[in-house]
Formats: structure tokens, sequence, C-alpha cells
């Protein structure tokens, strides 16, 4: 499809380190008020490792293919 961020290969768009500040700020917030979320903890640590093994740059859509290990975005 034209204009989503894999025809693009994930390049501009939101990027993956701005997500992860985001779900950061978001467990701050969560923690302040007493709660636990563990649903943004595993978002997190999910989008710390596509930063951290490169990916902070791309589009933060880019995590399907890069949690399925890049295996066909098309499920059979």
């Amino acid at each position: 499809m034209d204009g989503v961020p894999s025809s693009r290969n994930y390049e501009g768009g939101f990027m993956s380190k701005l997500m992860l500040k985001d779900l950061n700020l978001a467990q701050t917030s969560i923690k302040s008020v007493g709660l636990n979320c563990p649903l943004a903890s595993q978002a997190a640590e999910i989008y710390a490792k596509l930063c951290s093994d490169g990916y902070e740059n791309e589009d933060f859509s880019c995590v399907f293919r890069y949690y399925y290990s890049g295996k066909d975005e098309h499920l059979n």
C-alpha cells in the first residue's frame, strides 16, 4: 500500500526512540500513582531492545517486522 511506513522501508514517521521515550514517561506516571501496567512495561522492553539494535530512527511500526524476526508481514 502506498503511503504506509512499510512502503518506504520504515524510514521517516514517528521514530522508535520517541515511542520508547513516551513509553518511559507513561511508566513513570503509572508508578507515581501506584499502579502496575505490565503491557506498558513489556512494550518498553521491546522498544528498548529495538532501539539498542539500531532501529531507533525507523518508524515505530517497524517493531512488527523486528518482533517477528523479519518474517513476511503478510500472515498466511
